[in-house]
């Protein structure tokens, strides 16, 4: 009897601490409209995951990133303000590139470590705003292998995000 309690309690102890990380989901959007997706990570860290599509819908790509909250600055007596700054990785699909030697579209994908810097507020009802750069690099495979400077230089846009956090 005390074995069924024991595992019953560490059941619903693990249960209320998978309850209590904090996730977020909503859109991004700059150069790229994409689904984005945050999971706490540790008190002052958080996942971001994002995919989407990119180049008017002439690609899509995916990334994971791990972010550190670096400062929470005390502008607003309600709601919650975050700097934030991560590393990670991207993987993408680039369908209508033009190719200018054999003049016809390609099909190309690329590779890279993508970096994050963004400012966000979270209400004090469950809705998060940020803006954020997120710039990639890394190699592109088409015909041939070159570097990825599309990503790059769109990547420079700022980005606008609107998530539900729960």
């Amino acid at each position: 009897m005390k074995k069924i309690f024991m595992i019953g309690a560490l059941l619903s102890m693990f249960a209320v601490s998978a309850m209590a990380q904090h996730r977020a989901i909503g859109a991004r959007l700059s150069y790229t409209l994409e689904v984005s997706y945050q999971r706490e990570a540790g008190s002052s860290n958080f996942w971001e995951f994002d995919a989407g599509v990119w180049n008017n819908f002439k690609g899509a790509q995916a990334s994971g990133i791990y972010n550190w909250i670096i400062a929470t600055p005390d502008w607003t007596p309600k709601g919650e303000w975050n700097w934030y700054l991560g590393v990670g990785a991207g993987v993408g699909l680039d369908w209508n590139r033009y190719n200018v030697e054999k003049d016809r579209d390609e099909l190309g994908a690329f590779v890279g470590v993508a970096g994050l810097v963004g400012l966000e507020y979270t209400f004090w009802f469950p809705l998060q705003l940020s803006a954020d750069f997120r710039p990639m690099v890394g190699p592109y495979f088409g015909d041939g292998v070159s570097l990825n400077g599309d990503v790059l230089i769109h990547a420079l846009w700022p980005t606008l995000s609107a998530r539900y956090k729960f």
